[in-house]
């Protein structure tokens, strides 16, 4: 924001000396902006609207007009994007090296939730590899790690107590109309029982755990451990109904993209990890 005598900015505490030869003092900033404007014939002008922020992974900045920004290369994004993915590939792998070393130098078998833990980061890196490849521009690049709103937001609640509901031979969930969406991810939560108290599980489930959605239907669905990019999604086993939950709650968390799919190690298919 400044005062402006013509295009020449003022600034304060300084004179100046205006385009018809007249010299002003340096405490012209006392005057009232009437002064400044009617009498002397100052202008106001307020700083530029600031422009939208933008993510300089993808982009230089904006163009003189400001009006539209300069894209980085779309090849160079990609090498970027693809070498990232190796490094989060490598880091996911090296805590279980170990497993592999001993195999090779002991001749001890690794463990099966070691095997299809690794099995399912190179699954989800070759998605992920596959879909940066098959970006046609920018905003595709970007998709890939954005999720993506839910079918549905709101919170769907169960009678985990009714057998009914929590289906042990088909593995499924009632929820009438859910609305769920396959690779969805939902966080389920086992609320309180009548003495105010968490209450118990579905049998399989870990309270307070995001799961995938998957095999839905319009009034049922089932859950996995891991995305269908890892290459190993399965359902979980539904175990028994809870004994005193008949308020639990399965919440959408969006369906994520291949950048954000790789497997968890604390889910209890990879225990052990």
């Amino acid at each position: 924001m400044a005062w402006k005598d013509g295009n020449t900015y003022l600034k304060a505490g300084k004179s100046w000396k205006s385009s018809d030869g007249v010299t002003y003092p340096s405490n012209w900033m006392i005057w009232s902006d009437t002064h400044k404007t009617d009498v002397v014939g100052l202008t106001w002008e307020d700083d530029p609207t600031p422009l939208g922020a933008f993510d300089n992974f993808y982009y230089y900045g904006w163009n003189s007009d400001g009006d539209a920004l300069r894209p980085r290369p779309l090849a160079n994004l990609k090498v970027d994007k693809v070498n990232e993915a190796k490094l989060i590939s490598a880091d996911y792998l090296s805590s279980t090296d170990w497993y592999v070393v001993r195999k090779t130098e002991k001749n001890t078998a690794i463990p099966s939730e070691i095997t299809a833990f690794r099995d399912a980061v190179r699954a989800n890196y070759i998605t992920l590899k596959t879909a940066i490849g098959n970006a046609s521009d920018i905003a595709g690049l970007q998709a890939i790690y954005t999720t993506t709103a839910g079918a549905s937001t709101d919170a769907k609640e169960i009678d985990a107590t009714s057998s009914s509901i929590v289906s042990t031979s088909a593995n499924t969930i009632t929820s009438n109309g859910h609305g769920f969406v396959n690779d969805e991810q939902v966080y389920y939560s086992v609320g309180v029982n009548s003495d105010d108290e968490d209450a118990a599980v579905i049998g399989g489930l870990v309270n307070n755990t995001t799961y995938y959605v998957i095999a839905t239907a319009t009034n049922t669905f089932k859950l996995s451990e891991s995305h269908s990019n890892c290459g190993d999604e399965a359902v979980v086993s539904l175990t028994g109904v809870s004994s005193d939950g008949d308020a639990q709650t399965f919440t959408s968390q969006g369906k994520p993209s291949a950048g954000q799919t790789w497997p968890n190690p604390d889910m209890i298919k990879y225990d052990g990890v």
